[in-house]
């Protein structure tokens, strides 16, 4: 299992452009998070832009306002009539991972791109679902999608 830090230690690692905790390959960056399990950072030929630090570092200081709005999406969902899960909202959600980069989203996936980042829930109930809030620069979700684990 990787190395898991706390957020406010993974900004400092951004700040001073500290890398070395991060696995990179492929065109992403990630780094195991106590608060969010997993954050993915798209890294263009293996290196982070410094544009994109900067909002990573903003977005990871305001995550707690992002996360509020997310629920307001969540709040929608409601599994009360389920016949295998109807009590698998009631103790709520965790966040699963945040992924910063490009990514599709509406019916065509493959046309419609942002440049953004998305934050998954799992429930703390098991139900074998997450939901990604998908996520403008400004800060502002657009989008909700649930997806079968």
């Amino acid at each position: 299992m990787a190395d898991s830090y706390s957020l406010p230690k993974i900004i400092k690692f951004l700040e001073n452009r500290n890398f070395e905790k991060f696995y990179i390959a492929q065109d992403y960056a990630s780094i195991y998070a106590h608060e969010v399990d997993e954050i993915i950072i798209e890294a263009p030929d293996n290196k982070i832009p410094d544009e994109k630090i900067t909002f990573v570092i903003e977005v990871l200081k305001h995550l707690n306002e992002c996360v509020s709005k997310a629920y307001l999406w969540l709040e929608h969902f409601n599994l009360k009539n389920d016949r295998w899960y109807p009590n698998a909202l009631d103790d709520g959600f965790e966040i699963s991972g945040i992924y910063f980069g490009k990514y599709g989203y509406g019916h065509r996936h493959m046309m419609s791109f942002t440049d953004g980042f998305t934050i998954s829930f799992c429930t703390k109930n098991y139900y074998p679902c997450e939901f990604t809030i998908k996520f403008h620069k400004n800060m502002h979700p657009f989008s909700v999608e649930e997806w079968v684990q």
